[in-house]
């Protein structure tokens, strides 16, 4: 992994992973969409239902959590809109990713039981 500083990570392609956060805190896994401004991208976080809109997705939630039923996660890019200069980001490597692949093949095996 190697960390960046907000303008260098803006030059990155898109399709890289990351996580964003300050130092020595980061958020969760992100991909980078396309840089938009030099202070603005789009991006694909993972930790989110999918639904048709924000009131939906609250519902499924609900529904999650107390009827133990299933919704897929979202899928779309959205635009980051956080203009914080100080961001740091924590890029992932092959190496990195090979290794989260990894986990992630042993997560969907357990998953089917």
């Amino acid at each position: 992994m190697r960390i960046l500083r907000k303008p260098d990570f803006l030059k990155l392609p898109e399709g890289v992973a990351y996580c964003r956060g300050k130092k020595w805190f980061f958020g969760g896994l992100a991909f980078k969409g396309e840089t938009v401004s030099d202070v603005d991208w789009y991006e694909l976080e993972f930790n989110w239902v999918d639904g048709h809109d924000l009131g939906e997705c609250f519902e499924r939630m609900d529904a999650m959590l107390t009827d133990g039923v299933r919704f897929p996660m979202q899928d779309s890019i959205c635009r980051n809109g956080l203009y914080e200069d100080d961001d740091l980001f924590l890029v992932f490597d092959e190496d990195d990713l090979l290794k989260l692949r990894g986990w992630i093949d042993d997560a969907i095996r357990l998953s089917r039981n």
